[in-house]
């Protein structure tokens, strides 16, 4: 953080701080930095690039700048996607899995609160119907007047459908107060670390069998879509073909032709693209015997989880759906999907009891029964 004190221009370049206190105190640079108090501080774009560098996971990147001439001193950086990574050249200071952990996090803002703090639920809990990101609405307190008295109005901390917060008509509500699913999240994650532990045979069964279904499917379909693309490029080129006759033999002009072709080019580009990456895919269903043994890794070492923190969240955690409410049976129930890291949605099997089955039964007669009287109380009323 930066003191009051300082003055503005130092405030705007503290990015350089650091660097500067260093070079000031070998003899080299602009000594306005020459302070002690400058040692410690650092700017958030300075811990942004620290974070997003892969040199920290064991990797070696080349080819992120460039210049166009070598008379030219300006730098120019090139997309990511001509970067030219070597992976695992040196010894990692952290795991590939806390790095790609630490990308995730980056790609959501969050708003921090009056004490500096972010709300780490934002960016994983997700909408159920429209799979948008659900909208923050941190705790206020605020004095309102009631009946000509001074009412203090409390609002908890909670979440709504982003889409819902724009335009109403889009999505509904889906509702849900931040506490209580932080709640739902740590006994989940509980039950699936407890469980794992203590039935690690069965639970990489039952997450082997789960697996072998999905990925079946998706083998399935990925074979689909690979035929038709084929076939769709092998069109492309006898169109090609048809079409450099018809310019060669005069029947087309060469502007036609131009565009014709690259439409025909675009089009086969990314149906190759998307080929390449399909067949990707099933390579890593065929080599992937499954990660059950890495979330066992994190039940192993997270054997007592008193509460959910953000390191905890982010380790466990994936995405999380929040269904609307359903009033429908009398009393408010929400349905909300908790997808795990490594192994999706899980439950432990359970135990009912005849005494546990019995219970929900009489529940289930208690709740229409006063359903009953409600829909009887609003008939002789209308009456």
């Amino acid at each position: 953080m930066i003191e009051k004190g300082l003055n503005p221009h130092f405030q705007q370049g503290r990015g350089e701080m650091q660097e500067g206190y260093h070079m000031s105190k070998i003899g080299v640079g602009d000594h306005q930095w020459d302070d002690e108090k400058y040692r410690s501080y650092w700017q958030s774009s300075t811990v942004a690039k620290i974070l997003a560098k892969p040199e920290y996971a064991g990797h070696t990147v080349n080819l992120r700048t460039y210049k166009e001439s070598y008379k030219d001193k300006k730098i120019s950086w090139h997309d990511k996607e001509d970067w030219l990574i070597f992976e695992n050249t040196h010894e990692a200071i952290i795991e590939q899995a806390i790095w790609d952990m630490a990308q995730k996090c980056r790609t959501v803002k969050r708003r921090p609160d009056r004490n500096g703090e972010a709300n780490p639920l934002t960016g994983i809990l997700h909408c159920a119907d429209c799979g948008r990101r659900m909208y923050n609405h941190r705790g206020t307190e605020s004095w309102t007047m009631d009946r000509g008295k001074s009412v203090l109005k409390k609002t908890k901390d909670h979440y709504v459908c982003s889409r819902y917060q724009i335009h109403r008509y889009d999505c509904t509500l889906h509702y849900t107060n931040t506490e209580s699913v932080k709640a739902i999240i740590l006994e989940a994650i509980r039950a699936a670390t407890v469980y794992a532990r203590e039935n690690e045979a069965e639970f990489v069964k039952i997450i082997r069998e789960a697996s072998a279904v999905q990925q079946t499917e998706a083998a399935k379909n990925h074979k689909k879509q690979i035929a038709k693309n084929e076939k769709r490029i092998a069109e492309l080129d006898t169109l090609f073909k048809k079409t450099y006759e018809d310019f060669s033999a005069g029947r087309l002009n060469e502007k036609r032709f131009a565009l014709l072709s690259a439409d025909y080019e675009a089009e086969q580009e990314t149906l190759e693209k998307q080929t390449a990456e399909l067949k990707a895919e099933l390579e890593q269903f065929d080599s992937d015997s499954l990660r059950a043994d890495k979330f066992l890794e994190l039940a192993r070492q997270y054997t007592e989880l008193p509460e959910l923190t953000a390191p905890i969240l982010h380790a466990f955690v994936n995405r999380v759906d929040v269904h609307q409410t359903d009033r429908s049976s009398g009393k408010r129930v929400q349905q909300i999907d908790i997808h795990l890291n490594f192994i999706g949605q899980f439950q432990p099997p359970a135990d009912e009891t005849e005494a546990d089955i019995e219970a929900e039964e009489k529940r289930a007669m208690w709740w229409e029964y006063k359903r009953n009287q409600r829909e009887k109380a609003k008939q002789e009323k209308s009456a």
